[in-house]
């Protein structure tokens, strides 16, 4: 059933009253994309910009207010790591309420962070890739304090929580729809052993729309990752899996080009060994509820081709992923942190030199 938003629907110039009524600032609105919330980038002068941004009616203050407090976490971290700042309006308050269309709309307002966003990046070289994954440790790292009974919910967009895909697919033709479960039956075989893995706060929603790079057209650099409205207390291992699913879209050899997304993780944020076993079907797992969100956006909101901008590019690197040996994709992420790439190869060592044969040169 197709979802009205004819409520939600808040022009430009209502924006503007906004942005002033509640927060004092004068602006030029100007429409940005959004999947949870309408959002507005208010111009004021070239120092002073802000993003404006108008919930969903369904959306709770509780939740909101999380993603208020988070940033507000961020500023106390000495980590060095740009990121969105939390205004408060008027009367101090990190989320306001404001009438809108004869309904109350939660309000927000964030600093901006200028930057281009990393799908509007040409070329995605090694090194820009190595700096995603180093901001994506950094953000790890600085999220690992803090807590909120909000970190703990039930989340679609969340790696162990995936399995609710199996639900849909109905939506997909034979072929996908066994290429899916192929991934998912596997990633259950694994449930009770990755169930294990540690767990921590992490941003979960490192997309090439949320990734912003610097202006630097010789030398482009990953400045930040925005929009904290997905972060969850998870896997930790599911963060990397994400920034992994979309730095590998489009590319003509996915496991080569996300090694460097890996190394810059592990080098801010360092990675167990025991993790990277999980990492190859985490990347699937992800894909597939992208691909899922968008068959159930399609017939929820055919009209909004923002909810779509993922699926073709998904859907690529899930059957080249599918076409990737496991084993190998395993080898290559200890590799790229590191690591010896076989887990066994000091016990083989250990055997060899052990052995009765002439294998001492090993």
């Amino acid at each position: 059933m197709k979802r009205e938003f004819i409520e939600l629907s808040i022009s430009e110039n209502e924006a503007e009253r906004i942005a002033w009524d509640l927060y004092g600032i004068k602006g030029k609105a100007h429409t940005l994309p959004g999947e949870s919330d309408m959002n507005f980038k208010i111009h004021v002068s070239d120092e002073d910009v802000f993003v404006l941004k108008i919930s969903r009616p369904e959306t709770t203050i509780q939740y909101l207010q999380f993603q208020q407090e988070l940033l507000k976490h961020l500023e106390t971290c000495d980590t060095k790591l740009e990121h969105p700042k939390a205004i408060a309006d008027r009367d101090g308050l990190l989320v306001s309420r404001y009438q809108a269309n004869s309904a109350i709309r939660f309000v927000r307002m964030l600093s901006w962070i200028p930057g281009r966003v990393y799908s509007q990046v040409n070329p995605h070289t090694d090194a820009l890739r190595l700096s995603l994954g180093r901001i994506c440790g950094k953000i790890t790292s600085a999220l690992e304090g803090f807590d909120h009974k909000e970190c703990q919910r039930k989340l679609d967009w969340d790696i162990a929580q995936g399995q609710w895909t199996v639900r849909h697919l109905e939506l997909f033709p034979a072929s996908r729809s066994e290429t899916i479960r192929y991934f998912l039956d596997r990633f259950e075989s694994k449930r009770q052993s990755y169930a294990l893995l540690r767990k921590s706060l992490v941003h979960n929603d490192v997309n090439d729309n949320n990734i912003l790079v610097s202006e630097d057209l010789s030398n482009p650099k990953v400045i930040t990752s925005i929009d904290f409205g997905d972060a969850i207390y998870t896997q930790v291992i599911n963060d990397l899996a994400v920034a992994c699913s979309y730095a590998g879209m489009g590319l003509n050899d996915p496991l080569q080009g996300i090694m460097p997304v890996i190394s810059g993780y592990h080098d801010s944020f360092p990675l167990e060994e025991k993790e990277l076993r999980y990492l190859y079907d985490c990347i699937a797992v992800r894909l597939i509820i992208s691909v899922t969100k968008s068959a159930i956006n399609r017939l929820e909101e055919p009209d909004n081709d923002y909810l779509q901008i993922s699926d073709g590019p998904a859907w690529e690197l899930l059957e080249k992923w599918k076409a990737t040996s496991p084993e190998l994709a395993h080898y290559s992420f200890r590799s790229a942190c590191g690591f010896r790439s076989h887990p066994n190869y000091d016990q083989f060592v250990s055997w060899a030199q052990a052995s009765p044969f002439n294998l001492k040169e090993l």
